[in-house]
């Protein structure tokens, strides 16, 4: 399997696919499904993109320190998996919390990122969602793994999906996915996020960043109360910075409306070049 060396000796595994002339995206999973969020999307994102796809410190195949891990230093070993691999300037797809990796990356790395988007996130929760994060730490402290995987499966997918032909086995491909993760870095993530302030980096963003947020998602709505920042006041603030929002779905756009993700992700990439 290759990997890649980067600072301080730690080894990330990633993946190459994807026509080799074509530009390459490089991709930041969610905190509980990590490189295997984009497995509904790839096929479609290949036709046009080379796809970097890696384990992140703490995820799968990549090195598992036990420390205190942040949104910033996953950034960072991005921008060090990309000096690794011989990569100079890339675009940037990251997911729940991949999208928040994605938006410090964006914000530090500009003369590495062409376009990003971050897919259902924000730069920094309010009251309601530390508390959500909070209780989900505590819930994978406590719970059996297939039921803390059932309880986030029901605030992250609509419940219309859920009943749906498309939506029939969604519970066990989350448990199968949840369960390929190490504990201690599903907590770390949890309290990465809790207590995430992106909030700084927002005005530094200088290259075409997407913001794309489901309308019902309870987790990462497009608004958020005064105390956080979510994509709509990003936008804002940022003239660098566009929302897209997804009608009538939950925190799984990737999952309920792939061939819509693929193709405003794609259409704006492409309108960024």
């Amino acid at each position: 399997m290759p990997h890649a060396e980067i600072a301080g000796g730690l080894r990330l595994y990633y993946e190459l696919t994807g026509p080799e002339d074509a530009p390459v995206i490089l991709q930041f999973g969610g905190g509980l499904f990590g490189r295997h969020n984009f497995g509904l999307v790839n096929d479609g994102f290949r036709e046009r993109f080379r796809l970097l796809s890696f384990d992140a410190r703490g995820y799968g195949a990549s090195d598992h320190p036990r420390e205190r891990y942040s949104i910033e230093q996953w950034a960072d070993d991005g921008a060090a998996l990309l000096d690794a691999v011989g990569l100079e300037r890339v675009y940037v797809h990251g997911t729940s919390m991949g999208g928040m990796i994605a938006i410090a990356f964006v914000a530090k790395f500009p003369e590495r990122t062409i376009a990003g988007c971050a897919d259902v996130a924000f730069a920094k929760p309010d009251l309601y969602r530390r508390t959500v994060l909070r209780v989900w730490r505590r819930m994978a402290e406590a719970m059996p793994w297939d039921e803390f995987s059932d309880h986030v499966t029901t605030q992250a997918v609509g419940a219309r999906f859920m009943e749906s032909p498309e939506g029939e086995s969604i519970f066990e491909l989350v448990r199968d996915i949840v369960g390929l993760n190490d504990p201690y870095t599903v907590r770390q993530a949890c309290l990465a996020m809790e207590t995430m302030d992106l909030s700084p980096l927002v005005p530094q963003i200088e290259r075409p960043l997407l913001m794309t947020n489901g309308t019902h998602d309870v987790l990462c709505p497009p608004d958020l109360a005064p105390s956080g920042l979510g994509a709509r006041k990003m936008a804002e603030q940022n003239e660098h910075i566009e929302l897209v929002e997804f009608p009538d779905i939950g925190h799984a756009d990737l999952v309920e409306c792939p061939q819509d993700a693929i193709r405003i992700v794609t259409e704006f990439f492409l309108k960024a070049a």
